[in-house]
């Protein structure tokens, strides 16, 4: 995969499953920081509300497709990756087509902290939440904020 020249000081992430058989690389600066309230995410995920960060192909090195498991949510353009071994999701790909990593994945990497340059900078589709969230960032009712 060709990378893009990163700055000597770019971020750079060295990100594993929870039994560090499956690794993956994040370089650079995320597309989007986010939290996603689509009830797409919530089944792709499973979660309530889905803390995710986008990335360009060019700044992410992935594992070899063959060797995760690959799901693909039913009747949606949404995939998810994770390691067959321990079952962790690693990553998705929704329907821009960028890899989204889980915030989650991050914070393994990081103590159990989510680095302050991946904090979140908006809601998207928060008219589909399940769960209101009292906090100052934008909050998005679809996902116009970013051309969705």
């Amino acid at each position: 995969m060709s990378q893009t020249h990163q700055p000597e000081n770019a971020p750079h992430y060295e990100l594993s499953c929870d039994c560090g058989k499956t690794k993956m690389t994040a370089r650079g600066e995320p597309k989007l920081t986010l939290y996603c309230h689509c009830p797409s995410c919530r089944d792709l995920y499973s979660v309530d509300i889905a803390s995710l960060t986008a990335w360009s192909d060019d700044n992410v090195e992935l594992p070899d497709e063959s060797t995760l498991f690959v799901h693909k949510l039913r009747d949606k353009e949404m995939t998810r990756y994770g390691c067959p071994d321990c079952g962790m999701i690693l990553y998705g790909r929704h329907k821009p087509g960028m890899p989204v990593i889980p915030h989650g994945v991050f914070r393994k990497a990081n103590d159990g902290e989510l680095p302050a340059e991946l904090t979140p900078m908006l809601h998207l589709f928060y008219a589909s939440r399940v769960v209101d969230i009292d906090d100052d960032l934008e909050k998005s009712q679809g996902g116009e904020a970013v051309g969705m």
